[in-house]
């Protein structure tokens, strides 16, 4: 019997339906990045363009279906990640020292990206990852009920309840405050230099981090990293078969939930505004913005509980593996995406942004993502990384990391069923 190389003999198996939906989610993200035409903020009223009957259906749709469930996903599947790495680990200590470096090294890359596209989540990822840290060793019903608060936004909630009810500025005034500044950063994207783009979002980051607090998404992301994380405990990604009872019980009270929140949300909306007077603007947008994060989480349960349960069915199983290369590589296929979207919309590339719909958005958008399927193909049958994922765990372990699979013929690893540790 012929030995592996050490390299190989380092070889651990993967949970495939985790990188599948990695990659499915990627799909959904450059969907929605490309519709907002990676601008990542409001574009001004009068660079707005009258947006066709076909546009409006597609951006509806989006708006619907896809918008925050796939980012939902993605922080929910960082960490589950996390999980798996500390399941892995022989101690806690080392493992978590290594882990704050990664997340270090993970800031570096994000605000890399975000000097090109404001839009970034990486930074974000890497600041408030810090929860995982923290609370890593809670117990399961502790861990569970924090991660819900967090995931629906509870402080978030109860911060805009009080500031409306003490006259604070609302969300309306957020957008006021950027009106001026906004003008200003479309012309830039669309035409500047590549230098004023830069400083331009390097200017930005205050403002997107005021935007991550109103938004209550400080609060969300690291509750779906915990959600990702209790998940993980329960090994329902690693267990799926007998956890398929389990598995059709989330997906039918979240489907039921779903049902609920937008039931609620109309019979809501129109008592409380056939009151004399009504509410006022701040106090719909509040609760326009709460309903719809709701629904968002919701979704996003459905989307994840109806993707495992599919994923045992071969036929559905042989169709979702077409993302599981776009998934394994997660990272470099996201940053790959805005480099393909700020290409196409900023002074970068073609300047494109506020000339076309949604539809047009959309279908570039898929076209990509279809690309970028065959690219990661191609890659991971070569490599065992993706390119940035291999420059991240150089990084972090000062060591140049193997890369390039060895031409062997002896014998035979399978892609889809193993990775480097």
């Amino acid at each position: 019997m012929t030995t592996l190389p050490n390299t190989q003999a380092a070889l651990l198996p993967r949970i495939t339906v985790i990188d599948a939906l990695r990659g499915f989610t990627l799909f959904g993200i450059i969907i929605v990045h490309m519709i907002e035409q990676y601008y990542a903020g409001r574009v001004p009223e009068k660079y707005e363009v009258q947006p066709s009957l076909v546009d409006t259906i597609v951006s509806a749709i989006s708006g619907i279906l896809i918008t925050g469930k796939f980012y939902a996903i993605f922080s929910f599947l960082f960490g589950l990640s996390f999980y798996l790495q500390l399941s892995k680990s022989n101690s806690d200590f080392p493992f978590l020292l290594k882990f704050c470096w990664r997340l270090i090294i993970l800031f570096g890359i994000g605000f890399i990206h975000h000097l090109h596209y404001r839009g970034d989540i990486l930074t974000i990822y890497a600041m408030v990852g810090i929860v995982l840290l923290i609370a890593y060793r809670l117990p399961d019903k502790y861990l569970l009920v924090l991660s819900l608060l967090l995931v629906f936004d509870l402080p978030g909630i109860l911060t805009r309840v009080i500031g409306l009810v003490g006259n604070e500025p609302g969300v309306n005034a957020f957008i006021r405050k950027y009106e001026v500044s906004d003008a200003s950063y479309f012309e830039t994207f669309k035409s500047g230099s590549y230098f004023s783009l830069l400083k331009a979002n390097l200017e930005s980051f205050a403002m997107k981090m005021d935007f991550q607090v109103w938004s209550g998404r400080i609060y969300m992301t690291p509750g779906l990293f915990l959600l990702g994380l209790y998940a993980g405990r329960k090994k329902i990604f690693e267990q799926i078969p007998s956890q398929t009872r389990v598995i059709k019980k989330y997906l039918q009270n979240a489907a039921w939930a779903l049902l609920g929140t937008v039931l609620g949300g109309l019979l809501f909306f129109i008592g409380a505004n056939s009151i004399a007077g009504g509410l006022s603007d701040d106090a719909n947008m509040l609760a326009g913005i709460s309903l719809f994060d709701i629904f968002n989480t919701f979704l996003a349960v459905v989307y994840v509980t109806g993707f495992m349960l599919l994923y045992q069915n071969e036929k559905w199983k042989s169709r979702f593996m077409h993302f599981y290369d776009a998934g394994r590589m997660g990272l470099t296929t996201y940053l790959m995406q805005a480099f393909f979207g700020v290409l196409t919309f900023s002074t970068l590339g073609f300047g494109l942004v506020g000339e076309l719909g949604a539809a047009v958005s959309f279908v570039i958008a898929v076209a990509i993502f279809i690309l970028q399927i065959f690219l990661s193909k191609f890659w991971m049958k070569h490599f065992y990384y993706g390119p940035i994922e291999w420059l991240w765990r150089s990084l972090t372990n000062f060591k140049m990391q193997p890369l390039m699979k060895p031409r062997i013929d002896t014998y035979m690893v399978a892609s889809d069923q193993s990775i480097l540790k």
